[in-house]
């Protein structure tokens, strides 16, 4: 891998994690995580004209872009819900990686997808007994009542939001591609109008939570600036990805490599934002990266 690629994701992994870490530390709910990635949305709109016209695309992608923002609002949702609940020192690590073990069983189940190996079948269960770790910072904490939280909970819609636009986004992308973008154009120009489309489906469910309209107040207390920062956060990270893969060939290493967000991301709830460290969070993130760069590679 080049220095220049490796370089592009060691900054959308430190960018993905602390966008995660800005939201928790500011007070977190729907309404802030979709109108920042709607406002980096809307401020990068002019790269919608890269490669051919919208016109172009046919009328299959624009119902799997709907498909996508929905579930990134529900991403969000769940991530949003999961943070005011909990630590980000652990929820973060189960909303990212689970995932990885989800994703490819969705996709051997509905889309008749490669059979899954040995080394598939162990970096999954590693993904899976790191992520029984995470919350047993205590010993008392030690019983089944641990892992039945509404931050839990929520933590999973994060992880389940994030099969669905993982797949959708496949299908989305190809249809860019067969109308003449290239890879490049083709993430740059959707991940703009899935921010856009999110912020679209947010919109009506913002106004019907009650506990959504409360917290709408403080978003002006934060100031405009903290919101774009998140913003652009969080739509250039997936944006510097797809530009490392168009840099090598070595593409699962780039996969391997973004997984560095999870200990990037515990480091920050306990350092940054003063969460308790513990055995039990160490051992269960390091479980995890190994199990996903198992994966990965």
């Amino acid at each position: 891998m080049s220095p220049a690629a490796l370089a592009l994701v060691l900054v959308s992994v430190c960018m993905h994690a602390g966008w995660n870490v800005l939201g928790k530390r500011n007070t977190p709910s729907l309404g802030a995580f979709v109108l920042a990635y709607g406002a980096g949305g809307v401020l990068m709109l002019p790269l919608v004209v890269l490669g051919p016209s919208l016109l172009a695309l046919p009328g299959a992608f624009w119902g799997w872009l709907a498909l996508s923002g929905l579930c990134q609002m529900l991403y969000m949702g769940g991530l949003a819900w999961a943070y005011a609940r909990g630590e980000v020192s652990v929820l973060y690590p189960i909303a990212r990686a689970l995932p990885v073990v989800l994703v490819p069983l969705v996709s051997i189940a509905l889309l008749g997808s490669r059979v899954l190996d040995a080394w598939d079948g162990l970096g999954m269960a590693l993904v899976v007994l790191g992520a029984l770790c995470l919350p047993l910072s205590h010993p008392e904490a030690r019983r089944v009542s641990t892992y039945v939280t509404p931050a839990m909970g929520f933590a999973l819609l994060a992880a389940a939001g994030t099969v669905g636009y993982s797949l959708i986004d496949k299908q989305a992308l190809g249809l860019m591609q067969s109308a003449g973008h290239s890879g490049l154009t083709a993430g740059a120009v959707f991940m703009v109008l899935q921010a856009v489309m999110t912020l679209t489906w947010a919109v009506p469910l913002l106004a019907l939570l009650p506990a959504e309209r409360r917290r709408l107040p403080l978003l002006r207390q934060q100031g405009l600036p903290v919101l774009v920062v998140t913003g652009l956060m969080m739509t250039c990270t997936y944006g510097l990805v797809l530009m490392a893969m168009a840099m090598t060939d070595e593409v699962s290493y780039v996969v391997a490599l973004r997984q560095l967000s999870i200990p990037v991301g515990v480091l920050m709830g306990v350092l940054w934002l003063k969460e308790p460290a513990s055995t039990a969070k160490t051992i269960g993130t390091l479980v995890m990266l190994v199990g996903l760069v198992t994966v990965a590679l």
